[in-house]
């Protein structure tokens, strides 16, 4: 289903995650999803604003939204961070008339009315793609290939917000790998933290709760570990260079097990530091 979406890349997609930004272009173009980039956006504040001032990290978010809402169109935030934040605060001023006017204060002349929904890349291919559509789409044989979803530990916990899914068991992109004809294992570490933003201050603490997860994803099997994180795809890829002496998977995007569905290749796998070549070579043509 055709659909255009305002479009807040946040600031590991203009960087750090640049091929992931290139990854869900092409597969968004493929399904008639038209990315519109919000003109001006700014850093959301993504997981340090907000715990210290609340406000302030409502006011980051609002500014981007009041942005967004120019487009007349729903907004999609890929970064989980991102999302969380704009979600979060979109659902407080819609359902706070103080906070509401505060934040309009706050971000004048620039003003949101909190019309629009948030939406994260799961969520767009459900409501504009949908599991048949991507079963049915399908190019390449990807039935010998094993992965993990790993959601991360912001995309469904939302205080005092409902989430688009479980909060401790999501199952939103197990259903989409499913379609796309990956074997998808079930796991204990979906919502496991990798560390998140703690590799700037305490790398020790990131490479120990992100071994613990690849460890386990390599225990059941897995030959990928899937995320819609940029995160948490880039701390779990860092793993080698964090100390990691032990065997690691390829963490690869959403978005990338559609391009393996679709092309039998991925845009960015040269932008992988864990290789992805031995994963890659088990796809095939349908």
């Amino acid at each position: 289903m055709a659909a255009t979406l305002a479009y807040y890349p946040g600031c590991s997609l203009k960087s750090s995650s640049k091929f992931y930004e290139a990854s869900i272009q092409k597969i968004f173009g493929r399904y008639g999803i038209t990315l519109k980039e919000i003109e001006d956006w700014s850093c959301c504040g993504a997981s340090a604003a907000h715990t210290v001032d609340e406000r302030l990290g409502h006011a980051l978010a609002a500014r981007n939204l009041a942005l967004a809402e120019r487009e007349e169109c729903d907004l999609f935030a890929p970064c989980s961070a991102c999302y969380n934040r704009a979600k979060v605060t979109n659902e407080m001023i819609r359902s706070d008339a103080v906070l509401h006017a505060q934040m309009n204060r706050a971000i004048e002349p620039l003003q949101t009315s909190a019309a629009i929904e948030v939406k994260n890349i799961i969520e767009v291919l459900d409501d504009y793609v949908g599991a048949e559509v991507i079963a049915k789409d399908r190019k390449y044989d990807l039935s010998s290939l094993k992965v993990v979803p790993y959601y991360g530990c912001v995309l469904t916990r939302m205080m005092r917000v409902k989430p688009y899914d479980d909060k401790e068991n999501p199952e939103s992109m197990d259903r989409l790998l499913f379609a796309a004809g990956l074997e998808v294992l079930r796991w204990p570490f979906k919502m496991e933290c990798c560390g998140a933003s703690k590799t700037l201050t305490n790398k020790e603490m990131t490479r120990r709760l992100s071994d613990r997860i690849m460890d386990m994803a390599i225990t059941l099997g897995a030959d990928a570990i899937v995320t819609p994180c940029p995160l948490c795809q880039m701390n779990l890829d860092l793993l080698p260079a964090l100390g990691r002496s032990k065997e690691s998977l390829p963490v690869l995007f959403l978005s990338e097990v559609f391009e393996l569905a679709l092309y039998g290749k991925m845009l960015g796998a040269g932008s992988h530091m864990i290789s992805a070549e031995k994963m890659l070579a088990k796809v095939k043509e349908a």
